[in-house]
């Protein structure tokens, strides 16, 4: 491929080839904010040269060879597993916070100062078994106690039917996802059976 003709497409490949990298290029800039999107970049190779008598070999131009993704394996599953180790305590955090305040300790009103003040009623009724007063005040301090533990197990209760009611919710959003998966894999396998590079999909 000598003369004129040749030198031209030598050229034209190299401005098809530039182009590509171009809209490469752009498609990086505009999504450059976009969550999840990976770098591309155009991979280029020399043509095949053709021989010429008394020369040897002239190079032909460049070709685009594909589109190729900039990722880091290692970093991107050390990314996914630090998201899912942080959730995963978010959504742990947020239950102890609950029961926390459920149990509502320590406090100078919780259950810790109800047993207290119910011991020393008792205390004081063994010293003075006698005194009504100190008859009605361990009955009321046992009302007290019984009535708080009422409470709290009513509220630990509820933290316990919201958590499960937040699970099943997170279980059928999983199911939904693992579906949006299935979709994602066909479209994959079709891309590769035509030899594309789905670097989007990927994404």
């Amino acid at each position: 491929m000598s003369g004129l003709f040749g030198t031209l497409n030598t050229a034209r490949s190299g401005l098809d080839a530039n182009q590509i990298g171009l809209q490469t290029s752009s498609h990086n800039i505009a999504n450059t904010n976009t969550e999840g999107y990976s770098r591309q970049r155009v991979d280029l190779s020399t043509k095949i040269p053709y021989a010429k008598a008394g020369v040897g070999l002239i190079g032909s131009g460049v070709q685009a060879d594909g589109i190729s993704r900039i990722v880091d394996d290692f970093v991107r599953s050390q990314v996914r597993d630090s998201n899912s180790d942080y959730n995963f305590n978010v959504q742990k955090s947020d239950v102890l916070a609950l029961l926390e305040n459920a149990l509502h300790e320590p406090s100078d009103d919780g259950l810790i100062t109800q047993l207290n003040n119910f011991a020393d009623s008792l205390q004081k009724l063994a010293d003075n078994p006698e005194l009504d007063t100190a008859k009605t005040n361990s009955v009321q301090m046992g009302i007290a106690l019984a009535s708080y533990i009422q409470q709290t197990a009513r509220q630990v209760s509820q933290v316990s039917t919201d958590t499960r009611s937040s699970l099943a919710k997170t279980v059928l959003d999983f199911n939904e996802k693992a579906e949006q998966l299935v979709n994602l894999n066909q479209q994959l396998y079709d891309s590769h059976l035509s030899d594309e590079q789905p670097n989007d999909l990927l994404d």
